[in-house]
């Protein structure tokens, strides 16, 4: 029994990894005023950017890097297009990630079934040997280590900075940040490719340290997941914590009947994250005071920044 609780709790992190990257970077860029649905195209984008340069070069690092790089440019393509050019924001953002599903599919086609080395687990020394939860915990990848303090890092920047001030007010009302002196355009764009970034850092972690391989369509919704998951977490980073392992608990399960052989069939357990996820938002639906950005419920309207 302990070593079923101990692979339920080490599956449970690995699974919401991913997702606690993509729904770090979509707080942000909803903070300032813009759902970044493109997420879904940057993770996507990451998982095979990712597995493809650590399959070429067997560089971690050069990975995670050209993965970044892929996600700001989906990024930039979803502000640039929405605030320049005037797009419907979800219509670009389905265009987008359709557009990052065929290109990783045709680009990728040559890396399925491919063997890579990846991100292997660290151990921290008498951490890792607690008892039930350290093995799970305290023996992890470094990208997972990293998720661990990322919504600690971007609550202290968006709460307790000034750039993380103009980065909210943004998302309030924009003409306060105008009248601060900000350039509303580029907090936007700024918040928008990291959201993008960060989600492409996640499809590096899912492609290169949870799954080691790569695979059409990988991201699985991860990243509309990641989007709807920021609305349970209220828009605050803290609860970023309880979300992406409450998906990551669910999608669990399917490896813990597995262990267990409880006799479900395998497409009603895959449907238990997204099932889970609609049941959270139903409950987070009914409070009658959310903290949603000013700027989130014009969603529809043209933007119009005053520089």
């Amino acid at each position: 029994m302990m070593n079923l609780i101990e692979n339920f709790l080490l599956n449970t992190i690995r699974s919401g990894t991913p997702i606690m990257f993509a729904l770090i970077g979509d707080l942000i860029g909803q903070r300032a005023g813009h759902i970044s649905l493109s997420v879904e195209g940057a993770m996507l984008t990451g998982c095979c950017v990712g597995f493809a340069a650590c399959y070429y070069t067997d560089n971690l690092l050069l990975a995670v890097l050209l993965a970044a790089l892929a996600g700001a440019f989906v990024g930039f393509l979803q502000i640039h297009f929405n605030i320049s050019c005037g797009a419907d924001m979800f219509a670009l953002a389905l265009a987008i990630n359709y557009f990052c599903s065929a290109v990783t599919n045709y680009f990728g086609a040559s890396l399925i079934s491919k063997s890579i080395s990846g991100f292997g687990r660290i151990a921290i020394p008498l951490l890792s040997e607690i008892p039930l939860i350290g093995d799970a915990i305290f023996n992890q990848d470094i990208l997972t280590y990293i998720s661990y303090l990322l919504p600690i890092v971007v609550g202290f920047i968006l709460f307790k900075t000034k750039i993380g001030t103009a980065i909210r007010t943004a998302g309030e009302v924009h003409q306060v940040a105008v009248a601060y002196g900000y350039n509303v355009r580029l907090l936007k764009y700024g918040a928008v490719m990291t959201a993008g970034i960060l989600a492409a850092v996640g499809g590096v972690q899912l492609s290169c340290a949870y799954t080691m391989t790569w695979t059409a369509d990988m991201a699985g919704g991860r990243g509309f997941i990641a989007s709807a998951l920021v609305i349970l977490c209220s828009w605050k980073p803290g609860r970023a914590y309880m979300a992406a392992y409450l998906f990551g608990a669910a999608q669990s399960l399917q490896i813990l009947f597995q262990l267990l052989a409880i006799p479900i069939p395998t497409n009603i357990v895959t449907m238990a994250p997204y099932v889970v996820t609609l049941i959270a938002l139903a409950f987070i639906s009914m409070n009658k005071n959310p903290s949603m950005p000013e700027e989130l419920k014009k969603i529809g309207r043209p933007l119009e920044i005053q520089n």
